[in-house]
C-alpha cells in the first residue's frame, strides 16, 4: 500500500479521536522523537523495535480498516474495467488480495490472532475478445496470441489494439500516432498509391508489392508486461518473441470485460462494503455508550 489515505465520505463520521489509529494504518506514522537508547541484542531488540513502531488499535477498527481498503481497490478496478468495456483490445484486471506477514497494527483487545489482507496486483486476463467487423483495410486483429510491435518515445511497446492509421509521411501509426513496427522497422505506405491488401501472414502489399509485414510478438509470462497507458504495454524482465501472427484484416479486437459479471462484482463489492460500515458504526456507539456507563458509575 502507498503512503497515501483517502478518507471515505460514507463512513467519516463515525470516526471519532482515532486520526493517530487511521494514520498507522495507512503508513503515516507519527513517530516520536529518538530517544538514546542502550542496544538490545536478539528477540529482545526485535520486540523493542516493535513496540515503538506499532500503535495499539480496537479489533473492530483493524479488521473494517484493512477490509476497506481492500474494497476500495476493488471497487475502483471493477469501475475501470467496465469504463472500458468498449475499448478495443482492453484487457479486463481483477484485484489479488493476500494476507499480510507483518501486521499494520497491534490488537489492543481479545482476540489477538487477527489476519490482514491487502490489494497484492492487478491480475490481467489476456483471453481475446470478440472480432468486430469495421470494413477500414487499415483496421487488424489478432487471431489467438501476440501483441502488435509499436516505437514510442519511451522504446518498443506493444498492443491488442489494431486501430490504426496513417500520418502525414505515411507511415502506419497507432491511434496516439506511434509508428507500428514491421520486420524491417516501420511500415510506410503511399498515400497516393492504390488500394493495400494484407495477408493472413501480417503482410501488407500496395499496387502488387509488399512494403512490410506486421511483426507479432508474445511473452511466456504477459502478466508481468507493464501496462503504460493508450492501451499499451511495456516489456519488464522479460524479453519478446517473434511468432507468425494470424491477421483479420478489416476487423478490430473488442474489450474481453463481461459486463454482467462486473456489475454482479460492483454490488457483492458494495454490500460488503456497507456491512463492513455498519459494524465499525456500531462498534463506535457501542463504544461510546460504555464510556457513558462508566462515567456515570465513576
Amino acid at each position: 500500500m502507498g503512503n497515501s489515505c483517502r478518507v471515505i465520505p460514507a463512513i467519516g463520521g463515525i470516526f471519532r479521536n482515532i486520526s493517530l489509529t487511521a494514520r498507522a494504518h495507512c503508513g503515516v506514522i507519527s513517530r516520536p522523537q529518538q530517544k538514546t537508547r542502550t542496544k538490545q541484542p536478539g528477540p529482545a531488540a526485535a520486540e523493542a523495535r516493535r513496540r515503538d513502531k506499532w500503535r495499539p488499535m480496537d479489533n473492530s477498527f483493524m479488521v473494517g480498516l484493512s477490509a476497506q481498503q481492500v474494497l476500495r481497490q476493488r471497487m475502483d478496478s471493477t469501475a475501470n474495467n467496465l469504463a472500458n468495456m468498449t475499448t478495443a483490445g482492453f484487457k479486463v484486471e481483477h484485484v489479488v488480495s493476500r494476507e499480510l506477514s507483518e501486521k499494520p497494527a497491534n490488537a489492543s483487545d481479545l482476540p489477538n490472532d487477527i489476519a490482514f489482507t491487502d490489494a497484492w496486483m492487478l491480475q490481467r486476463d489476456f483471453a481475446p475478445g470478440p472480432l468486430e467487423r469495421t470494413g477500414n483495410p487499415l483496421d487488424f486483429a489478432l487471431e489467438g496470441e501476440g501483441f502488435f510491435a509499436v516505437q514510442t518515445a519511451g522504446g518498443e511497446a506493444y498492443t491488442r489494439d489494431g486501430r490504426f492509421g496513417l500520418d502525414d509521411q505515411g507511415r502506419v501509426v497507432t491511434r496516439t500516432g506511434d509508428p507500428v513496427l514491421g520486420d524491417g522497422g516501420p511500415i510506410t505506405l503511399n498515400p497516393d498509391g492504390g488500394p493495400i491488401s494484407v495477408s493472413r501472414e501480417g503482410s501488407i502489399s500496395q499496387d502488387g508489392v509488399v512494403v512490410g509485414t506486421l511483426r507479432v510478438s508474445t511473452f511466456d509470462t504477459p502478466g508481468a508486461l507493464e501496462k503504460i497507458g493508450a492501451n499499451m504495454w511495456r516489456a519488464t524482465d522479460e524479453a519478446p518473441r517473434a511468432i507468425p501472427g494470424t491477421i483479420a484484416a478489416g476487423f478490430v479486437e473488442g474489450s474481453n470485460v463481461n459486463a454482467i459479471q462486473e456489475l454482479t462484482d460492483m454490488i457483492e463489492i458494495s454490500r460488503a462494503y456497507t456491512s463492513v460500515a455498519k459494524m465499525l458504526s456500531q462498534s463506535d456507539e457501542l463504544r461510546g455508550t460504555s464510556i457513558e456507563k462508566l462515567a456515570r458509575v465513576g
